[in-house]
């Protein structure tokens, strides 16, 4: 008696599954799919500037602050230069590797809340090591060819010219080098001081607190 009512009910289970026409079963999942598509762009509308942050973390760490040497920290940097810095990205002004495809998805005000939540993050230098020797000749190098812009040795985040104290080492050789043809006192450096200054500039800068 028990086989029979199993063996009943798999058949009307069966009966019951390929009464559904095809096109019919698949009308939920094509809804989904098209709901998802048509509202993902909204999806972000009116989010906060922490939530909106959130998508920078894999890169730029958790607040902003780096954990790998080929991104900087960009927590508590001043709001203006953060979307200064972005919307020269959206421009192509500025060198870039991801950032350029990154900034067409971000709306100016999207970028103005971000710029909010990370200028108000705890900046933290980076521990690493430097060579003395170079710590010493980048800051005459920071002296003569920096400070103009870069005050209180880079550390000054309201001078709306970047955070260069405590970065990676790595990063900002590498962004110095791609950049060098922005500015003429960093390149008339290089001229006359020679590529070895980058390196003292970069240790120097990665020894300030």
């Amino acid at each position: 008696m028990t086989s029979r009512l199993r063996a009943v009910g798999v058949v009307l289970l069966l009966l019951t599954a390929c009464s559904v026409p095809p096109k019919e079963a698949q009308k939920p999942v094509a809804a989904i799919a098209q709901v998802h598509t048509e509202t993902a762009p909204e999806l972000m509308d009116g989010a906060d500037g922490e939530t909106l942050a959130g998508g920078c973390f894999g890169c730029h760490g958790f607040e902003g602050r780096s954990f790998g040497p080929a991104t900087p920290s960009i927590a508590g940097l001043s709001e203006n230069y953060f979307i200064e810095v972005m919307e020269a990205y959206r421009r192509g002004d500025r060198f870039s590797t991801v950032m350029g495809r990154i900034l067409p998805g971000y709306t100016p005000e999207e970028v103005r809340r971000m710029a909010g939540y990370f200028s108000s993050r705890e900046y933290r230098p980076i521990k690493q090591g430097t060579d003395w020797r170079l710590v010493e000749r980048g800051e005459k190098l920071h002296r003569r060819y920096c400070e103009k812009c870069h005050g209180e040795a880079g550390s000054d985040p309201q001078d709306d010219a970047g955070r260069l104290a405590g970065q990676w080492k790595p990063y900002l050789v590498g962004v110095n080098r791609a950049e060098r043809g922005m500015s003429r006192r960093f390149t008339s450096m290089m001229r006359i001081q020679g590529v070895e200054s980058l390196e003292a500039l970069v240790n120097y800068y990665a020894r300030q607190r």
